[in-house]
């Protein structure tokens, strides 16, 4: 366990091998609802999440209040990383395949790759996310490894979701920092960009399960604009798909 300060506050980091009674707390309303429903249907998240809560325990983590209360909890996994730009992982999808092979078969990592940040729905406001990052920095640091890297969902993007994320990463305020908050905790942090993962996360599915998934109809091929999706769904009507393709910004923090 170890006491992370942020701002005039303090949180305790705790591993879900030290707590894993904290697990079902984390799957609960409170912090699921952060998310968008279609965010909960990657198939590369539904099949390698288990494999990661199983095998590298100890970089899933919470951070706990004075009163024992869960204020957030993140996921985080080892990759194989070779240091250059051309050596990332094309994206969220990527290095969790990549993360969860190579913890299966021993694979020694390079770097700590973060997956997510949530917190807790009680806690907004609280300006948990340097707290967050930091928490993943310190497992990095207590792993060896040299290096963290983050495929960072902007969080605000989805304000804007008809401008190319490129051009959305070079929004900066008066001040020179990102538009964006969470590519700002970032960077206040220390990190720096290292690139765009266009494809980072390939969500599809049907007409019925966009519609499931959104409470919008999709009537016709086209560009659908979904409440908290950073890009358009593209339909297809006569292929009834309806495809997602989110895209990141890889950041690295030299520890």
């Amino acid at each position: 366990m170890r006491v992370i300060e942020f701002g005039q506050q303090s949180a305790t980091l705790v591993t879900h091998a030290e707590r894993p009674d904290f697990e079902d707390q984390a799957q609960g309303e409170d912090f699921l609802s952060q998310w968008p429903t279609f965010m909960f249907h990657d198939p590369i998240a539904e099949e390698h999440y288990p494999i990661m809560y199983e095998r590298c325990s100890e970089f899933q983590f919470y951070l706990i209040d004075d009163d024992g209360s869960l204020l957030a909890n993140g996921n985080s996994i080892p990759v194989a990383w070779a240091g250059t730009p051309e050596d990332l992982p094309g994206g969220w999808d990527d290095a969790l395949v990549r993360g969860s092979i190579g913890a299966q078969h021993g694979t020694r990592p390079d770097a700590l790759c973060a997956l997510q940040a949530t917190v807790s729905s009680h806690c907004d406001g609280r300006g948990l996310g340097p707290a967050l990052t930091n928490a993943m920095r310190f497992l990095a640091q207590d792993a060896g490894l040299a290096s963290l890297i983050a495929p960072v969902r902007p969080s605000l993007k989805a304000m804007y979701p008809l401008i190319p994320i490129d051009d959305y990463l070079l929004w900066r305020r008066e001040d020179g920092l990102f538009f964006d908050p969470w590519l700002r905790v970032h960077e206040r942090l220390g990190a720096s960009v290292l690139a765009i993962a266009h494809e980072s996360m390939a969500i599809s599915g049907s007409r019925a399960d966009w519609e499931t998934w959104t409470k919008l109809r999709f009537s016709t091929s086209g560009e659908y604009i979904v409440d908290g999706a950073l890009t358009p769904v593209v339909f297809d009507a006569d292929a009834d798909e309806g495809v997602y393709l989110e895209p990141n910004v890889w950041m690295l923090h030299r520890l």
